[in-house]
């Protein structure tokens, strides 16, 4: 039997399996998934650490005038580069979601997906936020350097999947209303992890990716379940969207050859999207131990 939903106990406990792993840095993530494509490192910007007397090759615009009439003397800002480089898991939990065949429910692994990056961000000190969405609602917590923090995004994302029922049809402008209400909390340089179902997904999502991804780091996570790329031979088999049924013959070939053709060119389409684009895509599998998959996608080492 698949499990429905996450159990906070769990979830908590995968701080303890991640405490020495790393998030891989998206450039590296780019390089192994998008081809040759160098992305631009963005940190918070520069911060400012001390006055000094000026020195041949520093920088006039920074030249500190009040300093230096007061002393007589050419003196200039010293800055520093803030590299702590927040990180925002957007983890969805819409009907869609609500399905698998085995081990654990679409939903459960997203969720599993995002707390794994909230306990590995924290761990290397830096900020964690993350966004969960339903069908109905979202709830957005503020990247923050604390333990509280990240239970407060698992709790928050726990009530919103309590609220899945029954499993549906995707709704293709879902992840593009979501897009759109967060980009108005979000700071330069931060790195956002979509996590959920990513497929067919329309033209005014990419542009939204195109648009954040001038001041944002993306990487992309499609979960799926094995049984959506490739049916069992268990004979008649009665299939649902949530809405209607109907019966499938799984001893047939040619039903085998559409059901299977219809996942792949629709991963592909995706693919190749995110490839001309330059977006870091993985697909993992619900029934995978979320730290492992991680590491095989190459996000986390």
């Amino acid at each position: 039997m698949a499990r429905l939903y996450n159990d906070l106990n769990e979830l908590t406990a995968l701080r303890f399996h991640v405490k020495h792993r790393r998030l891989v840095r998206q450039q590296k993530l780019v390089s192994q998934k998008g081809g040759a494509h160098q992305a631009v490192r963005k940190g918070r910007g520069m911060t400012f650490s001390e006055v000094r007397e000026y020195q041949p090759g520093d920088d006039v615009r920074h030249i500190d005038w009040k300093v230096t009439a007061r002393q007589q003397k050419a003196h200039t800002k010293v800055f520093t580069e803030e590299l702590e480089k927040p990180v925002i898991a957007l983890c969805e939990q819409t009907p869609v979601m609500f399905f698998g065949s085995q081990v654990r429910f679409k939903s459960v692994q997203a969720l599993n997906l995002a707390t794994a990056l909230g306990w590995i961000t924290l761990h290397q000190g830096d900020r964690f936020g993350g966004w969960g969405f339903n069908a109905q609602t979202h709830a957005f917590t503020p990247p923050k350097h604390q333990h509280r923090s990240l239970m407060r995004f698992i709790q928050q994302t726990q009530h919103l999947q309590t609220a899945l029922k029954a499993p549906g049809l995707p709704d293709p402008l879902a992840w593009t209303r979501q897009l759109e209400a967060l980009s108005p909390s979000l700071r330069p340089g931060s790195r956002l992890i979509l996590i959920g179902h990513l497929l067919d997904q329309p033209d005014a999502f990419f542009a939204r990716l195109r648009q954040l991804q001038k001041h944002q780091q993306l990487d992309l996570i499609h979960v799926f379940d094995p049984l959506e790329c490739d049916l069992p031979f268990n004979g008649m088999l009665s299939v649902t969207d949530g809405q209607t049924q109907t019966q499938l013959n799984s001893q047939s070939d040619r039903v085998h050859q559409a059901w299977r053709s219809g996942f792949d060119q629709a991963w592909s389409k995706l693919e190749a999207r995110c490839r001309q684009l330059h977006f870091p895509l993985m697909a993992i599998n619900g029934q995978q131990d979320p730290v492992t998959a991680l590491q095989q996608a190459g996000m986390i080492r």
